[in-house]
């Protein structure tokens, strides 16, 4: 497939989906540019896959993974896509069923969690408490809550395989 055919095949759908996770044209616009990139400098490359709609798609999805990563650990970066979402985004009702929407699905794979999993995973990711402040708490080791906040994320990875986007949405959002 030529570069200008693979351009003008996946330019919509790329740019859709960053619109649609972002909510900011301008952020998409500059991240579909950096798939196509991608896509150019692995040109080669690409004859050998064999779905490229999902190889465009997992390409895309761990981009905005990364973006909305970077909004949950990074204050500054999360208040320049709240306020670019608020240029583009749905009326404040949808918004909510948003956050709803993406809350019940991250409370029902908690629930699947082992009690102490649960906990530690609510204590670091939600609350934001380093695993030494959970240590005093809980009365345990760092290296303790460490493995339960590892077996907690591998579980729900496996639960859950979206459970990166979902949390970070949930924390975008809700403004956290």
């Amino acid at each position: 497939m030529s570069t200008k055919s693979l351009f003008n095949e996946y330019r919509d759908k790329v740019l859709g989906f960053f619109i649609k996770f972002l909510h900011d044209e301008e952020l998409a616009r500059d991240l579909a540019q950096d798939i196509f990139l991608k896509l150019f400098e692995k040109k080669a490359e690409l004859d050998e896959i064999s779905d490229l709609d999902r190889y465009i798609y997992l390409t895309c999805r761990n981009l905005a993974f990364d973006h909305l990563k970077k909004a949950a650990h990074d204050k500054k970066y999360r208040n320049y896509i709240l306020l670019a979402g608020a240029r583009t985004q749905p009326p404040e009702v949808n918004r909510k069923m948003d956050v709803d929407h993406y809350r019940t699905i991250l409370e029902d794979s908690l629930k699947h969690l082992p009690d102490q999993q649960r906990l530690i995973f609510n204590l670091s990711k939600r609350e934001g408490l380093s695993h030494e402040k959970i240590a005093e708490m809980l009365n345990i080791s760092p290296h303790t809550v460490r493995n339960h906040l590892y077996q907690a994320v591998k579980n729900l990875r496996a639960t859950t395989p979206d459970i990166e986007m979902i949390l970070a949405m949930v924390i975008i959002l809700s403004g956290l």
